[in-house]
């Protein structure tokens, strides 16, 4: 049985998803799709728009078997950590293949790229260091030396830098699964054009202009409907719907408690507070605290793991996820399921009071950034606590 897993975030879901996912399913042969899908947070640091059940409910839609959760803790992580954590999570579901989209078509690039990074040479480590000394910023420079060694795996485009990070986490622990490359169709991940294969960056910019109609061309039609089912719901999180309440943590926040937050070191946590005495907003925040040295995705991520109280002790205590939270599935996917929960690598959680999740830290913080993620939504019926306890799986 191939069982072909997908790391996503769909914010929110669109046509290349949905092409992702035939293209997947076609050229692994998979009897089941499994989407490991991050929850109110994504890889960046930025909320979600949409609920991680509605998203779900949209892959079910449009191609996906199953659904379960990234939990938070590696869902907003360096690409690095968040691959390791994906491909550890649907190992443990019993996963043979795994398929991720790239700019780059050539797996064999990545795949020397990914090796030349795993086995770095001295000229490799000479030419970061002569881009750190440009001023750049570690990811930047060690980027730009892997492209000039390689210039066909273009490690600066987004997606081939995740893809390289997949092949990566695959060598790493030494898992048999086979890498599925999908090229990427249509504009580049930062376009922020409306077109049939538009990114999720332009789907995102016309949801704030509020071109509702004109995104239909770039959705799957039952994606468009459950999305504006939500505006009307009051479901959708609005962009600066938390911000108050991330400066209001920052304020009152110890040096000590900045230094203790996943992805703060190098006295970024000095520079983050003095940051949020200045900053009306998360956008200023960020513009404060900019500079050559972090990057923009860096900082966001700091930001998010500032307001979820996410630390590195909890990170070091965890490093894989410790327990597949089910989102959704089609029901002919339920035989996989029942398989999972008599003999899956983790235990395979369905409901938020199951007791082996009670008293997980991992758990915990996903329930608290689902209860700070409703506090951004639009509609007061959404922004209740706890509905990480009530919501039940999504059965298509």
């Amino acid at each position: 049985m191939n069982v072909c897993g997908v790391i996503c975030e769909y914010n929110p879901f669109h046509n290349g998803h949905a092409l992702h996912l035939a293209e997947a399913r076609r050229l692994s042969g998979a009897d089941y799709l499994v989407c490991a899908m991050s929850g109110p947070f994504t890889q960046r640091g930025d909320a979600a728009r949409l609920d991680k059940w509605m998203r779900a409910r949209m892959a079910l839609l449009c191609g996906a078997d199953v659904v379960v959760e990234l939990p938070t803790l590696y869902a907003v992580r360096p690409a690095e950590d968040f691959a390791r954590a994906g491909v550890a999570l649907l190992r443990a579901l019993g996963a043979t293949h795994l398929a991720f989209g790239a700019e780059c078509a050539d797996l064999g690039a990545l795949q020397a790229a990914a090796a030349l990074l795993d086995a770095e040479d001295e000229a490799l480590s000479q030419q970061t260091r002569a881009g750190l000394a440009q001023g750049m910023c570690h990811a930047r420079a060690r980027g730009q030396a892997l492209a000039a060694a390689l210039p066909s795996a273009d490690i600066n485009q987004p997606n081939n830098a995740l893809g390289v990070a997949y092949l990566r986490a695959l060598a790493e622990v030494g898992v048999p699964m086979i890498p599925v490359l999908v090229p990427r169709r249509g504009a580049g991940y930062l376009d922020e054009r409306l077109q049939p294969f538009a990114s999720a960056t332009a789907c995102r910019a016309a949801m704030d202009a509020g071109q509702w109609d004109a995104l239909a061309r770039a959705m799957p039609e039952a994606a468009h409907a459950l999305l504006l089912a939500a505006r009307d719901a009051g479901g959708l999180h609005a962009p600066a719907g938390l911000d108050a309440a991330l400066l209001g943590r920052l304020r009152v926040m110890t040096v000590q408690e900045g230094a203790a937050l996943c992805g703060v070191g190098e006295g970024l946590e000095s520079r983050l507070l003095r940051a949020a005495r200045k900053a009306g907003s998360r956008q200023a925040l960020l513009t404060e605290m900019k500079c050559k040295r972090y990057t923009r995705a860096r900082l966001s991520r700091v930001l998010t793991a500032a307001l979820l109280g996410m630390h590195q002790s909890l990170a070091g205590a965890y490093p894989a996820p410790p327990y597949a939270r089910l989102l959704g599935l089609r029901k002919h996917a339920s035989a996989l399921v029942r398989g999972w929960q008599r003999g899956a690598g983790v235990p395979v959680i369905t409901r938020g009071a199951d007791a082996r999740v009670a008293r997980c830290p991992v758990f915990a913080l996903d329930v608290r950034a689902g209860d700070l993620w409703a506090l951004g939504c639009t509609g007061e019926a959404q922004r209740a606590a706890r509905q990480d306890y009530t919501q039940r799986p999504v059965i298509i």
